[in-house]
């Protein structure tokens, strides 16, 4: 059977369209329905149907608008377009969407079905075709996808010049030609040997990335993805790749065991300045994967930050470790001060007192960069003399670092863990305050912490393990609950009491999160009792 999706925000044309499916022979059943485009999509991404039915005037999000974002995500789902409006303009741009069917109101049961029956034999026609060509084109594929990854690496990386490029790529059906370009770089890490986690979640990044042409994708080896955004419109690339990234991310960590870090570089005019915004990912990822944390990061971030270029641990600066090094690795630095010391009676005490002074002024530019005093944060070493005492003996200095650290990561977590611990708050108070509005959205909530959507969108996602639209949904559900129990408002009311502007989306929604409808928990909750 082919899975069909309703979105029309006319209840008697839904109820109409409905009708007609159910009462239907064809070897098709409805599965979701929707009264806007928005709901539509969202439904739409977790039953994943055959065929769309969408009316081209909606709220929020249209019928055209929504089709072009379904032909980006779900490329396969046949379209069918109905509208009151013989206008050539509406039937033009449906064509360009790659639209399957444009109908005019009013539709007839039989006209509907005659159009779904047609559409079901063009899908089984496409079955035969892939079928019959799959093997050939499998063993062509493997060959040339192999000869493109290893040329798109030669091209981030500066081995291709300009003219080659534009020329090699136009031969590989890759377009280059952009008003500007940006590299970035996601690392897939495993916790286990179960590389088939790797293999699903380059899966779940090309299916984000099909159809995108500003995006080309390439597999560097068998954990590094690269990939190369072109600026095709005004939009910020950045914006782009931050945007990308948090999908690719979400997509990759909740459907497979990989945990995935992400580089972005910078954004670059010119073809062969590639090298640099992919040596700017590196940087990036680098960074990132040195802090022990899997996150989005990229090299603005890494601007940001007042690196000092004091004493060097394992080629990095003492005062990019501080930043993130943990307890359990305060002994590997004391080890690795040891080893510097050296065995010299006569150099000891005047290396380590300099070790310890090049560690104290990195201390301090991070703590007052925190918003702290380094004498009220570190009070037993406030001055020269102090450092020599500690200086004096191996031993001395060995106990005198080991306290300097324990101090100051106790600092450092109880500032950082406010980094964002004040916009976080904020805005779920927002959210708890005006849940029950329906027109609450990222782009409100970001502008009242007053960031970016795109920046709080992550932000809020990395501090608090699960996205804006899962924590509004959470708090909607919550307190549909508590209103099932507590009140005996019908199930509708209770919908649009708590922001869902459709009960039956409501219904679903609810269902998805509890495994029952809500008269079954309210009815179960009483039997409880």
């Amino acid at each position: 059977m082919y899975k069909v999706f309703i979105a029309e925000d006319e209840i008697v044309v839904r109820e109409g369209l409905r009708n007609s499916i159910q009462s239907g022979t064809g070897p098709f059943v409805l599965v979701g329905e929707a009264s806007d485009g928005e709901m539509a999509l969202s439904i739409m991404k977790d039953l994943k149907p055959d065929i769309l039915i969408t009316d081209i005037r909606m709220p929020f999000v249209d019928g055209l608008s929504l089709s072009r974002i379904i032909k980006k995500i779900l490329p396969w789902i046949k379209i069918i377009i109905i509208s009151g409006h013989d206008e050539f303009q509406y039937a033009q741009e449906a064509i360009s969407i790659g639209v399957d069917e444009y109908l005019l109101k009013p539709i007839s049961a039989s006209g509907m079905l005659e159009t779904l029956n047609k559409l079901v034999d063009t899908i089984e026609q496409e079955k035969k075709h892939l079928s019959s060509i799959e093997n050939l084109k499998q063993q062509a594929q493997s060959n040339s996808d192999l000869i493109r990854e290893r040329w798109l690496c030669d091209l981030v990386t500066g081995i291709v010049k300009t003219e080659d490029a534009l020329e090699k790529g136009g031969d590989m059906g890759i377009d280059l030609i952009a008003h500007g370009y940006l590299a970035a770089i996601i690392k897939l890490s495993i916790s286990s040997e179960d590389y088939s986690n790797l293999i699903t979640a380059k899966l779940h990044i090309n299916s984000l990335i099909d159809n995108q042409e500003e995006v080309v994708c390439f597999s560097q080896s068998r954990d590094s993805i690269i990939l190369l955004l072109m600026q095709l419109v005004s939009e910020s690339l950045e914006e782009t790749a931050y945007t990308l990234g948090q999908a690719i991310k979400y997509e990759v960590e909740r459907n497979t065991d990989c945990m995935v870090t992400i580089g972005i570089g910078s954004f670059v005019e010119r073809i062969g300045s590639l090298s640099q915004s992919y040596a700017d990912a590196e940087k990036a990822i680098k960074f990132s994967v040195k802090t022990g944390q899997n996150l989005i990061f990229g090299i603005h971030d890494l601007n940001s930050f007042s690196e000092i270029d004091f004493l060097k641990l394992d080629g990095s600066p003492i005062s990019e470790r501080l930043k993130y090094v943990k307890k359990s690795g305060i002994n590997e630095i004391i080890a690795q001060y040891m080893t510097m010391i050296g065995d010299d009676p006569f150099q000891t005490t005047l290396i380590s007192y300099y070790l310890l002074y090049d560690l104290m002024v990195a201390i301090s530019r991070i703590i007052d960069e925190l918003g702290g005093v380094v004498q009220e944060v570190i009070p037993w070493v406030a001055n020269k003399s102090q450092l020599s005492e500690i200086a004096g003996s191996k031993e001395t200095f060995c106990d005198g670092v080991k306290s300097i650290l324990d101090a100051f990561i106790d600092f450092r977590d109880l500032k950082s863990a406010g980094k964002y611990y004040e916009m976080i708050q904020k805005a779920k108070q927002h959210i708890n305050l005006h849940f029950a509005d329906q027109d609450i959205s990222l782009h409100s909530v970001a502008s009242i912490v007053h960031v970016s959507p795109n920046h709080f969108s992550t932000i809020f996602s990395q501090e608090t393990g699960e996205t804006f639209i899962e924590y509004l949904t959470r708090v909607r559900i919550n307190t549909s609950k508590d209103l099932l129990l507590t009140t005996a408002l019908r199930s509708a009311d209770i919908a649009y009491d708590v922001g869902f502007g459709d009960p039956h989306y409501f219904s679903y929604i609810f269902k998805k999160h509890t495994g029952i409808s809500p008269r079954e928990f309210r009815t179960g909750s009483k039997c409880l009792n």
